[in-house]
C-alpha cells in the first residue's frame, strides 16, 4: 500500500477548513468583485435536486443541496457595506453565513420581491449565460418566476456572468497556498500508477491501470476532477490506443486529477516503458518533451494581466511557429471547477479565435492548467509523427509570473 507524502485531513478538518475559506472569501472577495462588475444585488434563486453550479461555493460544507426553492441575496447597502441574505425555511447551518429572513414557504416569492423593493438597487444580477454554463443556473421557470413578481423592476435584471466568472475564477491567498500540496498529492498518485508496482508490460491493460487509480482515490478519501484517461502510442501504430496491453517500448499517456479541499487539479505526462536492456529512452522522444516544454514556456510568457484568451494563444502559437514548433494549444481556468470560468485559449478541435469565452481577460490570483500537444517525428521510430500531450496546473499571483507547481514539469517518465 503506497504512502503518500502529504496526509489526507480528516473530514470534519477538511470542512472546517474550507468552510474558513468561504467566510473569508464572502466577506472580503465578494463585495470587491460586486463592486469591480457593478452589481449591486446579486440573486441566486436554485431549486432542490437542479442546483445553480456557483451554490456550493456559497453555503457552509454541510450543505450539500438546495432545499426545496433556496434563495441568497448579496447587496450593495445604501451605506455602502455589502449584506447577505437567507431568503429560504429557517436552518441553523446555513444562518452561519447568512442573515435569515422572515419566512412562509407559501409567499417566498412574495419575500423575495418585497426584499429586492426595499433594497432599491439599480440592477439585478441573476445567473444567466450564453457562454459559460457555470453562470447560467437560473432555470427558466425561475426567470420568469421572478419577472412576474418585479413587475416593472423586472427591467433591472441583468446577466451576472461577469460577477460569476470573477467569483469562480479568483483564489485567494488561502487557496493559493494550498494549491502546491494538492498538485503534490496529484503528481505522487500519477507516478505510482506509471511504475513497475502497478504496469507488468506485456500484461497490464490501460484500462487496469485507470481502474488502479480510480480505488486509489476510493482508498484515499479524494474524489477525482474527472474519469482518469491512460493511453499509449506504439512503434509502427498510428495513432494513440486505449484498452490495450502495455508493452515495451510504448509511450504512455496519463490524463488525471483530483477534487481536495474544494480545488482541483488538472494533469498529464507522458512516460516511456524501457525495453529489455534499455537504459533510457530513445533521444527522439526525450526531445518531444523537451519541445514541449518550450511551448510550455513560450505560454507562460504570453499569460499576461488584461490580455484575452484569444490574444494569448494568437501570441503563443505565433511564437512557436517562428521557432519550428508544431503544437495545439488548448488551456483553461482551474478551481472549484476542472473547466472553470474564465479566459478559455484555445480548443482541442478549435485552433481558431473562439468567441465570448475567448474574449475574457487574464487576471491575477488565479489558476490554469496550461493544456497543450507537440508533434514531432522520432527518428529511432523510422520518422513516425508522435504525440507529446503534456499538461500542468500553474498559479498566476499577483506578480504576473506563472508558477509551475511540479519543477519536473513536462519531463518524460520512465516505467
Amino acid at each position: 500500500m503506497k504512502d503518500y507524502s502529504i496526509s489526507i485531513e480528516s473530514l470534519k478538518r477538511q470542512q472546517e477548513l474550507c468552510d474558513q475559506i468561504k467566510l473569508d472569501r464572502l466577506d472580503n472577495l465578494l463585495p470587491s468583485l460586486m463592486e469591480e462588475t457593478g452589481i449591486e444585488l446579486w440573486l441566486i434563486i436554485t431549486g432542490e435536486q437542479n442546483e445553480d453550479p456557483v451554490y456550493r461555493s456559497l453555503v457552509p460544507s454541510a450543505i450539500l443541496n438546495a432545499s426545496r426553492t433556496t434563495c441568497l441575496a448579496f447587496v450593495k447597502e445604501k451605506d455602502g457595506s455589502y449584506g447577505r441574505y437567507s431568503i429560504n425555511k429557517p436552518n441553523g447551518t446555513l444562518a452561519r453565513f447568512y442573515k435569515q429572513l422572515k419566512f412562509d414557504n407559501t409567499l417566498q416569492w412574495e419575500y423575495i420581491a418585497d426584499f429586492i423593493r426595499e433594497k432599491d438597487p439599480k440592477n439585478i444580477g441573476v445567473n444567466i449565460s450564453r457562454d459559460y454554463t457555470l453562470c447560467s443556473g437560473l432555470s427558466a421557470a425561475f426567470y420568469l418566476r421572478l419577472q412576474e413578481q418585479l413587475g416593472d423592476l423586472a427591467s433591472r435584471i441583468v446577466s451576472a456572468e461577469d460577477l460569476c466568472v470573477r467569483w469562480i475564477e479568483t483564489r485567494t491567498e488561502a487557496e493559493l497556498a494550498m494549491y502546491p500540496s494538492i498538485y503534490k498529492l496529484t503528481t505522487e498518485i500519477m507516478e505510482h500508477a506509471f511504475s513497475r508496482e502497478v504496469i507488468t508490460p506485456g500484461i497490464t491493460t490501460t484500462d487496469e491501470v485507470e481502474w488502479w487509480v480510480k480505488q486509489e482515490f476510493v482508498r484515499l478519501g479524494i474524489a477525482p476532477s474527472f474519469s482518469p484517461d491512460v493511453n499509449f502510442q506504439r512503434m509502427g501504430v498510428d495513432g494513440g490506443m486505449t484498452g490495450g496491453v502495455i508493452r515495451c517500448g510504448d509511450l504512455l499517456r496519463y490524463d488525471m486529477g483530483i477534487v481536495y479541499m474544494g480545488l482541483t487539479t488538472d494533469h498529464q505526462r507522458v512516460a516511456y516503458v524501457l525495453k529489455p536492456g534499455e537504459t533510457e529512452p530513445p533521444k527522439g522522444l526525450l526531445e518531444g518533451c523537451r519541445v514541449g516544454r518550450r511551448f510550455a514556456d513560450i505560454v507562460g510568457e504570453e499569460l499576461q494581466f488584461g490580455r484575452t484568451g484569444n490574444e494569448v494563444f494568437f501570441a503563443a502559437k505565433e511564437k512557436a511557429a517562428k521557432e519550428g514548433i508544431d503544437a495545439r494549444l488548448y488551456s483553461h481556468p482551474v478551481g472549484p471547477f476542472v473547466h472553470s470560468a474564465g479566459p478559455t485559449i484555445g480548443l482541442y478541435d478549435k485552433q481558431e479565435f473562439i468567441p465570448g469565452r475567448g474574449e475574457k481577460k487574464v487576471n491575477p490570483n488565479t489558476v490554469y492548467a496550461v493544456e497543450y500537444n507537440v508533434a514531432l517525428d522520432v527518428p529511432e521510430w523510422g520518422g513516425q509523427k508522435v504525440w507529446f500531450y503534456l499538461e500542468e496546473t500553474v498559479l498566476l499571483r499577483e506578480s504576473g509570473k506563472i508558477e509551475y507547481l511540479d519543477p519536473k514539469h513536462g519531463q518524460l517518465m520512465i516505467v
